[in-house]
């Protein structure tokens, strides 16, 4: 029986927290007090018993890359019993949680954060770190590069990485350097292969999936030559009873000669991954360094091969996104960077003086439509002084925008609608191009002007046919008189219910267009209105190309919940993972039990996907489809609440 000083309970209870007022406090919390330099740390910084607080001043961390990562509000109440004795933990505020990169090594302090709150200034505590230097080695040099430094939005930029390991020693100088390790694999963390901490603004022309599924190593489950790659299989929902298996990658690779630190030539084998990404505006983006660790093989000894721990680290890298330049930039410059073509039409095309047309210009291609503005049409020679123009409106399309403006002609001596002039920036010729569109034909007539006695029927006419007169108060048709017109009786109760009919008939129609309207300019709108529906009819779907089969693949499940949570929380389902599904659910705030559903469902497609076991790749289709439907069923139900 274990001693009462030595018994542990610890007891956790969420509920509202008290509403007694307690005093304001800033809790600084860290999830590990020693790293590598190159690695970085969860800083978590809480504005406790604070309603709507303001975010934390981060003054004095230059030798951190500091990265919000998000906040969280916070509502709860924690007691834990120790040794009989009782401790009350109240949180009630702001979570706001941070990833800080130190840039240099050694014994360095983290400075306390600062927030104002009614007026005072709240401080937190400062928290002493290690940084680790990698040590002078020349086994294995970690290697990152840019093909360009400098591009325009939208230029593509690739960033390669290149893994070299000195080959092995005397008689293991034929096997390669990774296929030794007697433990795990070797790690290696790349952060612009993990989507989730790609920087905004910057997108990548390949899932990570598609960089990494061709180089799953074919001896990955006898943990053999390959490298373990942002832990990338460790957590598969097969990783609780399966521990030794672990998903592992083997890059291309070639041998090579390099110089040592002793200046000597010796064999290395070396490692390669890039990946590409097109940056969406203007800004410096980082590219934080990469690291490896892991056991590798240096010498010889009567035993065999020995080795050593070894940890390496890359240098970060930034890329300068400019601006179009100023030089050159020709006045019909509409902020278009990218490839584009212009086309132009007028409706109708024969009309009068003053009948109003509609000019509708359309701009599409491949690029960025950030800055796109519409052309200024009026300052067009043949434009100006021929039309009177108003304001464009714009609409968004598939890789473009319609403008649409209303024209009316001055006067009759017009034949066509003059071309417009537009300019956009290339970025693969790094210079500005000139498009137009072509002259469209016009017909301009004179506006008729009818006289009062034009429209006034001859006095002549059969005393039984339709006539006008002329009155000083207006026109009167099939009346000879006025007296008849005064005749007509028509109830004020009467025009008002008519009136009152008219006014609600429109009303409705109204809001029913505005309605649709709405719902089509809002295309996340519509995803998250069609998302259960349309995950309902992928699930049918798979039922019936399983057939009468008793298998239906996991992975193709997988991706039926990802693309759920996708539509309704505006993500990408391209490449979803259990873990990005699991911070999608997190930040909308869905309950934990439907979270944790999501994560073991979605964790079998990702070991099917990535062969974790033997037979992973397919289920029982009566099961686990029945499971699905049910988490199809909840998961709506919870996000339709949050979304």
């Amino acid at each position: 029986m274990m001693h009462s000083k030595n018994y542990l309970l610890l007891l956790l209870l969420v509920f509202p927290a008290a509403t007694v007022a307690q005093e304001p406090e800033l809790i600084v919390e860290v999830d590990r007090q020693q790293l590598y330099l190159g690695e970085s740390i969860i800083y978590n910084v809480t504005v406790n018993h604070v309603e709507n607080p303001s975010v934390p001043q981060l003054d004095g961390f230059d030798d951190f890359v500091v990265d919000l990562q998000g906040q969280q509000s916070l509502n709860s109440q924690q007691i834990t019993i120790i040794n009989g004795r009782q401790r009350q933990i109240i949180r009630r505020g702001m979570l706001y949680q941070y990833k800080l990169t130190p840039n240099v090594a050694g014994d360095i302090t983290i400075p306390a954060p600062t927030v104002v709150v009614n007026g005072d200034t709240l401080q937190g505590r400062t928290v002493p770190i290690t940084v680790v230097a990698p040590e002078e080695q020349d086994t294995v040099i970690l290697e990152c590069s840019l093909d360009r430094e400098n591009v325009y939005p939208m230029q593509p930029v690739t960033i390669s990485l290149t893994l070299a390991v000195k080959q092995l020693p005397g008689e293991f100088a034929s096997r390669s350097p990774l296929s030794v390790q007697a433990g795990d694999p070797v790690k290696l963390s790349v952060s612009w292969l993990d989507d989730a901490q790609v920087t905004e603004g910057l997108e990548p022309k390949q899932s990570w999936r598609e960089i990494l599924e061709p180089i799953v190593s074919a001896s990955s489950r006898r943990q053999s030559d390959g490298l373990q790659i942002n832990e990338i299989g460790s957590q598969s929902a097969f990783s609780l009873f399966e521990r030794s298996r672990k998903t592992v990658f083997l890059p291309p690779s070639k041998r090579t000669t390099r110089t040592t630190m002793t200046g000597e030539d010796a064999g290395y084998v070396e490692y390669q991954l890039q990946r590409t990404f097109v940056p969406q505006r203007v800004g410096t983006f980082r590219f934080e360094a990469a690291s490896i660790k892991g056991m590798f093989g240096t010498g010889e000894s009567e035993q065999g091969l020995s080795g050593e721990n070894i940890y390496a680290v890359s240098q970060p890298l930034s890329v300068t996104v400019k601006d179009v330049p100023l030089e050159g930039r020709p006045e019909s410059y509409i902020g278009a960077i990218g490839m584009f073509a212009v086309t132009a039409d007028v409706v109708p095309s024969t009309a009068s003086v003053g009948t109003p047309m509609t000019l509708t210009l359309t701009v599409a291609g491949e690029g960025t439509l950030a800055d796109l503005r519409p052309p200024n049409i009026d300052r067009i020679p043949g434009i100006a002084e021929h039309f009177r123009t108003y304001d464009a409106t714009e609409k968004p399309i598939a890789n473009g925008r319609v403008f649409t403006y209303s024209l009316r002609a001055l006067n009759e001596n017009i034949t066509e609608l003059p071309p417009i002039p537009v300019a956009c920036f290339d970025v693969e010729k790094e210079a500005y191009v000139s498009l137009a569109t072509p002259a469209i034909p016009l017909t301009i007539t004179a506006a008729q002007q009818l006289a009062t006695s034009d429209i006034v029927a001859s006095q002549t006419a059969a005393s039984n046919s339709s006539q006008l007169a002329v009155s000083e108060t207006g026109l009167f048709a099939n009346h000879t008189s006025l007296q008849t017109l005064r005749a007509t009786n028509f109830s004020m109760k009467q025009w008002m219910t008519l009136w009152g009919m008219m006014i609600a008939g429109y009303l409705t129609l109204s809001v029913g267009v505005q309605r649709r309207q709405r719902l089509r300019a809002d295309p996340a709108l519509m995803r998250r209105r069609t998302a259960r529906s349309r995950a309902i009819e992928s699930l049918r779907n798979i039922r019936t190309a399983a057939g009468s089969d008793d298998k239906v693949s996991a992975e193709a499940l997988s991706k039926v919940v990802a693309g759920l949570i996708a539509d309704f929380t505006g993500g990408a389902e391209a490449g979803m993972t259990s873990v990005d599904a699991a911070a999608a659910l997190e930040r909308a705030d869905v309950a934990e039990e439907i979270r944790r559903r999501v994560a073991v469902f979605m964790d079998q497609g990702d070991a099917a996907r990535f062969g974790a076991r033997s037979g992973a790749g397919f289920a029982d289709s009566a099961t686990i489809t029945q499971d699905c439907e049910r988490l199809i069923a909840d998961l709506s139900r919870e996000l339709e609440k949050r979304c």
